[in-house]
């Protein structure tokens, strides 16, 4: 059996009397590729950003590659995280690249890449830098490790960003519309890498807006809507004519 590396229930998160998702459930097993779709403010990049908690739900679980960091509530029924210590053991199955890349300007390429392996996980800084220069030329960053974030273009950038989710090999990696940010002509290297990514078994959730590359790459399509899930499939089945009615109308828009 495919080992189950992220399992999501009743995931729920609202802003203010704003309910931006209500009632999530997600599997992912050991190289899935999942697309997720859906119109602005559908609550997609949420749901991406409270599987590594960077936004705390209000309700539910997840688990992932076997992490959990269960939520208690205060008597006014506020979220929080019951023990730090799982939050960490959870965040560090997992890599996020982001929309606007996010390197940290006041570090060199490769320390950005060296930064986590070394703080978070406690690997020596030589085996890092190793595994960081070997990164960077299968990005097609090579001979960039000394350069600052500002001397790069932003497809570059998100080159490295990719090359530093890689350094500390997650099992779970999430793309939050990593493409949407760059050039047209930027484009395509980003795709192309995550293309690379996918064949090598890679287990991603990718927010994108690349029709294209989620009929192509990815196992499987999930259609956010209203901050529930509309329907899930196989790219064959999402992108065909047994679609749901709901995603035909958003794939027309």
């Amino acid at each position: 059996m495919t080992e189950t590396v992220l399992r999501v229930r009743g995931i729920t998160k609202s802003f203010g009397a704003r309910a931006v998702l209500r009632g999530i459930d997600l599997d992912a097993h050991r190289g899935d590729v999942i697309a997720i779709l859906g119109g602005s403010g559908s609550g997609k990049s949420t749901f991406l950003r409270c599987l590594n908690l960077l936004e705390l739900p209000d309700a539910g679980t997840i688990e992932i590659a076997g992490a959990a960091a269960p939520l208690v509530h205060d008597t006014q029924g506020r979220a929080r995280i019951a023990d730090p210590r799982a939050l960490n053991d959870l965040r560090a199955k997992t890599a996020m690249v982001f929309q606007n890349f996010n390197l940290w300007t006041h570090m060199t390429v490769l320390d950005n890449i060296v930064a986590a392996p070394v703080h978070v996980h406690g690997v020596p800084r030589a085996e890092a830098a190793d595994r960081a220069q070997a990164l960077l030329e299968k990005v097609g960053m090579a001979g960039f490790a000394a350069h600052w974030p500002r001397q790069l273009s932003g497809g570059q950038q998100q080159r490295v960003a990719i090359a530093r989710a890689l350094a500390t090999d997650p099992d779970l990696m999430l793309f939050d519309e990593p493409t949407s940010a760059l050039d047209p002509e930027r484009v395509r290297e980003v795709l192309d890498l995550m293309r690379a990514l996918a064949d090598e078994g890679r287990t991603m959730l990718i927010v994108t807006h690349e029709m294209a590359f989620a009929r192509d790459v990815s196992t499987r399509v999930v259609h956010v809507r209203d901050g529930v899930i509309e329907s899930m499939g196989p790219p064959a089945l999402m992108f065909g004519a047994d679609a749901s009615p709901v995603f035909r109308a958003f794939l027309s828009h």
